[in-house]
């Protein structure tokens, strides 16, 4: 499944422009394609890697359509949240909300184990970095990526009973 994610980003990435992405003054349906979309062929490399590497990590615990389910309501929920006069675009939504999941699964469901302490302290460093790079960088909307990323850990809250 995360492989036709991909292959969508780069068919969207070739076939489309910014008009996906929302605003806010655009319709409503911008709200869910701003995520297929990307600004550059690095932006949709980068988004693509991080993709793959943590809906792989997901997917050991979580059904592959609770993921998406999640994922693209977290993204869209967002989108109302951090809208701007320049179009967003790009999966970070999707990422940021997809490692809420894990760190809501893994801090507060206890649903994954910590096998390294300092490799996931590491991880929430980086994590941390990411999201100051983002506040920093003009052209990045930090409040898609931090309200993804909130919403991400407050869905995962009910998936503590449940197993796959």
């Amino acid at each position: 499944m995360k492989y036709i994610f991909i292959l969508i980003f780069l068919i969207t990435y070739c076939s489309w422009g910014l008009e996906l992405g929302y605003t806010t003054s655009s319709p409503l349906w911008t709200h869910l394609t701003y995520m297929f979309q990307h600004s550059g062929i690095m932006h949709l490399t980068i988004n693509s890697v991080a993709f793959i590497i943590v809906f792989h990590g997901l997917q050991k615990i979580l059904n592959v359509w609770t993921i998406v389910i999640l994922m693209l309501l977290c993204g869209f929920a967002a989108s109302f949240l951090s809208m701007y006069d320049i179009p967003t675009v790009g999966a970070s939504s999707m990422i940021y909300a997809m490692i809420g999941l894990d760190i809501g699964l893994t801090l507060f469901c206890r649903q994954i184990r910590i096998a390294n302490t300092r490799r996931y302290l590491l991880f929430l460093f980086c994590l941390v970095f990411t999201l100051l790079v983002s506040l920093l960088k003009q052209n990045s909307n930090f409040f898609i990526h931090l309200y993804s990323l909130i919403l991400g850990v407050i869905v995962s809250l009910p998936l503590s009973s449940r197993k796959g």
